[in-house]
């Protein structure tokens, strides 16, 4: 009698845990009985992000693709693509299942690192996947030197965090953030502009991915007629654009995150701004910024690191993954997530434990592979900036109007746009629409 109730007690607490998001998300068909006589001690991941605040939506697409690895691994052992040659033994990760603890940040960085402090200190993770955007990421670096725990960080790249800082226990998976709009220059130059105006968001990553850019145009032969950081917490985006147009520059280039890019067509709309290009960060590659701009967010460009349509190995399936459990276009956001995931899942099976925590990180800073998000390669440990990706390409996209147009396998069309690549040559999925044509064209 007291095993019975020994067992329904552990199958409720079972329950219970489920319920709750923290236990097993899939048995690959086992049986309770089985599972519960071979059941080991879960795999602890912690994960401090934005949910709440300025990088909500971004935050909320990343930890989806975490969450989406973890269940896919829960159930089968494996994922996609590359990974998958590894072999799926069976639910889990080295027979463990993937359990994730997340916090959120709120968009603040010294939040970030109180989180992530609290995950290592007292809820004892094992392992850390790390928070959306370059502030975040750069605040929580140091907790990884401190505690000797590796964390990859998929969606930062400010050079701050990595640039001449040897780090041993954080790598990126982003390239350089001054690629993200180098496109927009090298079409710029091709296409004959002048002059150049630069508005960013006064915040490390906007910065970083900006002021290379200011000297690579010059180098270029252009003319910088505006180089303004505005502050982080701007909520109109109307004074900067128009000081911008005043100028009237041949491209317009900059802005921060979604609500930026957002909040400047919008505002370009207002003072009839016409450049010959608009580039902007972070925002364009999201659907959210087709859906509320509708037609005005045409012909716009921005960086995109993964599309649904490109051949990455593993690609289509985990597009079919994402659609099914989510309902919604994964982003490159919710791929980086994923694919984050991935590299910590080779990794880990590489090792063969979790325990060897310099093995680990050893293994991360020397591996070289193919993700579903692409390339993943960094700077070897002992290099100046150790960590910071190195293997993996830019490409740009611009938001074409999709009537008439054939549209690839996993392409979507969204009010009436679709994202199409532009740059570089070998990745076009499309001729740049240049000059911007005006409003309502």
């Amino acid at each position: 009698m007291k095993k019975e109730r020994e067992k329904e007690l552990s199958r409720r607490d079972f329950l219970k845990r489920a319920a709750l998001g923290t236990a097993a998300f899939g048995m690959g068909g086992f049986s309770v009985k089985k599972v519960f006589a071979q059941r080991k001690p879960p795999i602890k991941i912690g994960v401090s992000i934005s949910l709440t605040g300025s990088m909500a939506r971004e935050g909320e697409l990343e930890v989806g693709g975490y969450k989406l690895w973890g269940k896919i691994i829960n159930e089968k052992g494996c994922t996609f693509g590359e990974v998958e040659k590894l072999g799926c033994p069976g639910p889990g990760l080295l027979g463990r299942q993937v359990e994730f603890v997340v916090y959120d940040d709120k968009s603040d960085p010294s939040e970030s690192n109180k989180m992530v402090r609290k995950l290592i200190v007292s809820d004892k993770v094992e392992l850390i996947l790390g928070p959306y955007g370059s502030p975040a990421s750069n605040a929580i670096a140091p907790l990884a030197e401190e505690y000797r725990i590796p964390i990859i960080t998929p969606l930062a790249n400010a050079p701050v965090i990595w640039e001449g800082k040897k780090r041993e226990w954080f790598v990126g998976v982003l390239p350089p953030a001054w690629k993200n709009l180098y496109g927009c220059l090298m079409i710029g130059k091709e296409k004959g502009a002048k002059t150049v105006a630069f508005i960013y968001s006064d915040t490390p990553f906007p910065i970083g991915a900006s002021r290379p850019l200011i000297a690579k145009a010059k180098e270029m032969g252009m003319e910088v007629v505006l180089d303004e950081a505005y502050p982080k917490e701007t909520a109109d985006w109307e004074p900067i654009l128009s000081k911008a147009w005043s100028k009237k520059p041949d491209l317009i280039l900059g802005g921060g995150y979604l609500p930026d890019s957002i909040g400047l067509m919008k505002a370009a709309k207002a003072v009839n701004a016409t450049p010959k290009l608009f580039g902007f960060l972070v925002g364009p590659a999201i659907a959210d910024f087709a859906n509320s701009l509708k037609g005005d967010g045409a012909y716009v460009t921005g960086e995109t690191f993964w599309e649904p349509f490109v051949k990455t190995p593993g690609n289509i399936e985990f597009y079919r993954a994402y659609l099914k459990e989510y309902n919604k276009e994964p982003s490159y956001h919710a791929a980086a997530g994923f694919a984050a995931g991935q590299i910590l899942e080779r990794a880990v099976k590489e090792v063969g434990n979790i325990e060897d925590k310099k093995a680990l990180r050893d293994k991360l800073y020397s591996i070289k592979t193919v993700t579903i998000f692409g390339e993943y390669e960094v700077n070897p440990l002992g290099h100046p900036d150790s960590g910071w990706q190195m293997g993996k390409a830019t490409n740009l996209i611009q938001w074409q109007k999709a009537g008439g147009k054939k549209l690839l396998p996993n392409q979507v069309a969204i009010q009436g746009m679709a994202k199409q690549i532009v740059y570089p040559k070998g990745s076009k999925t499309s001729e740049v629409v240049y000059p911007f044509p005006g409003w309502g064209k």
